[in-house]
Formats: C-alpha cells, structure tokens, sequence
C-alpha cells in the first residue's frame, strides 16, 4: 500500500526541481496580488520571516552579517527542509511544505512591501525586479534545489497528516545508515548550498552598499 504513493518520490530530481519551483511561482504570484491589493503597507513587518532579515540587517560589518545570512540560509531553511524530509506522508516528502509556505509568504511580503531592510518604492519597476530575482530569488531556486535533492530520504511513511485520524502511526521505510544520495542528487544539493552562498553574499553587499 506504501509504495502506490511514492510517485513524487521516483521522478528524476530535475522534475523535481521543475515542479516545485512552478508551484512556488504559482503560490508567490498569488499571494503577492492578494496583499497589494487586500492587505494594508507593511502588514508582514511583525513576521517571523521579517525578523530574521532584520537580524541579519543588524550586523555592523560586512562579514557579520554575511554569515549571520548564511546561518539562517543554510543553518537553519536548508537543515529545516532536509530534516522534514526524512518524513513522508503517503509518499509526499514533507520538506515540500518549506517551499509551499515560503511561496505565500514572500508573495505577501512582496506584495505589502514589509521588507526589513528596504523599501519597494524606492525602486522602479525594473530595478526592483532584478534585485528581486538575484537575491530572493537566487535563495528561492537555492531551497527548492536542496529540498528536491533530498526528497527520497525518506525514513519513516505517515498515512495521515493528522495524529488523531487512527492511522497516523508511521511505518520505518529504512534506517539512517541506509540513506544514499544519487549523483544527480547530490549535485542538485551541492548547487543548492553554491547559491544560497552567491546569494548571501550578493545580499550583503548590497545592503551595505545602501546603508
């Protein structure tokens, strides 16, 4: 019965990839419409999601806040997604849950112009765009990368989402030791963790280029 829901799980990491990032796109765009239009300027500011940019924005010297970014980049999103991973749930790997939250909350973040440390209408709209897709992005793709990469660690298999629905208990698909990763794999991971580097570094030149 597990196996018939592993479908996800069995493409190629390329359409993995593919898939999640269209269905980000798809959330992002959404929810960037919705709060420019329904929710007031500024409404994301009081976030979680803002207050780790505006950490980040504190640091005083360029490689403070160049590694106070990565930390949150790489030593927290990509540990969270790839840990969420290690579960499924009739064969959806839960990490997916990272990018599909992501991708409403920066469209709303966007879209209510909440960024801790800038201000959308001090950019055209071309200028805006640019810096919008190398940096967010570049951090974007660098996430989707590393949660497709690691979508087949699967260890244990949940038949419900909800812990009360009486089949909530999971089945163990394998132990830790059993975890491989393939070639193209590991190659989309280590493209993930390179961009997420780029684009913490772009980031961090800019904002201090503007302060």
């Amino acid at each position: 019965m597990i196996n018939e829901h592993r479908s996800i799980v069995s493409e190629t990491v390329w359409k993995r990839v593919l898939w999640l990032y269209g269905l980000y796109m798809l959330l992002s765009n959404a929810a960037y419409l919705a709060g420019y239009y329904l929710l007031p300027e500024g409404f994301m500011r009081g976030s979680p999601q803002v207050a780790a940019g505006r950490l980040a924005s504190s640091a005083t010297s360029f490689w403070g806040e160049f590694g106070l970014t990565l930390l949150f980049n790489i030593g927290l999103m990509v540990i969270i997604g790839v840990l969420l991973n290690l579960n499924q749930v009739r064969g959806f790997p839960t990490g997916y849950v990272v990018p599909i939250s992501l991708g409403l909350f920066s469209g709303l973040i966007s879209g209510t112009n909440s960024f801790a440390a800038s201000d959308l209408r001090l950019y055209n709209a071309w200028d805006g765009m640019a810096l919008g897709l190398s940096i967010g992005g570049v951090e974007m793709l660098a996430y989707i990368l590393v949660i497709a990469a690691t979508a087949g660690l699967g260890v244990y298999q949940y038949r419900s989402w909800w812990r009360w629905s009486g089949e909530w208990q999971p089945v163990k698909l394998r132990r830790l030791r059993d975890i491989r990763l393939s070639r193209p794999e590991i190659a989309c991971l280590a493209l993930g963790i390179a961009l997420l580097i780029a684009a913490a570094y772009r980031e961090t030149l800019l904002a201090l280029q503007a302060s």
